[in-house]
């Protein structure tokens, strides 16, 4: 084996120049991989369905139905549907970057 000249010292925590980060890179580019919901309920809750609202009938998704369902709930006296639905609110208020107090 040939043995290179250096001018520094190689060991533990000094790794060879030619194998260390340049500046300004980042050790892992793409980032840490975004956590998604389980494709078969974001199929089942992006279904159509048809509701009969007011004695008319409607076509919407099983997720809007969903929420409906939770809003009129937390206006009667299931006490914890309405925070359930707050801090739903919160959480999609947050990933959409807004910051409006409920």
């Amino acid at each position: 084996m040939t043995e290179k000249k250096r001018d520094y010292e190689v060991g533990h925590g000094k790794p060879p120049v030619g194998t260390r980060f340049k500046k300004g890179q980042s050790g892992n580019p793409g980032g840490r991989a975004k956590k998604t919901p389980p494709a078969v309920l974001v199929r089942t809750l992006n279904e159509q369905v048809v509701v009969t609202v007011k004695g008319r009938r409607e076509k919407t998704t099983r997720r809007e139905v969903v929420i409906v369902r939770l809003a009129d709930k937390s206006a009667g006296a299931d006490l914890p549907v309405p925070k359930m639905v707050t801090d739903m609110l919160k959480d999609i208020e947050k990933q959409a970057g807004l910051s409006t107090p409920l």
